[in-house]
């Protein structure tokens, strides 16, 4: 089984602006963040299973999602 940081892809635009990146790790773990219409999400998953959020302002979206799971599983927050 596979382990570490398998893959990193940035792509950008013609600019050169970063619209998105994507990493693959441990067996089968991803996370990507993208840049679309002015609005940036955060997907996390495993294989093909896994969930995507905005990330764009303070306070909703992926704050919410971390503060849920610090709270549910206290023992992995960090500051």
């Amino acid at each position: 089984m596979e382990k570490g940081i398998r893959s990193v892809e940035i792509i950008k635009d013609e600019s050169g602006k970063t619209k998105s990146v994507s990493v693959i790790f441990g067996p089968h773990y991803f996370i990507e963040i993208r840049e679309k219409e002015g609005r940036t999400t955060f997907i996390l998953g495993a294989t093909h299973h896994g969930f995507e959020v905005d990330a764009s302002d303070v306070g909703v979206g992926l704050e919410e999602m971390i503060y849920s799971i610090r709270e549910k599983y206290p023992e992995t927050a960090i500051d």
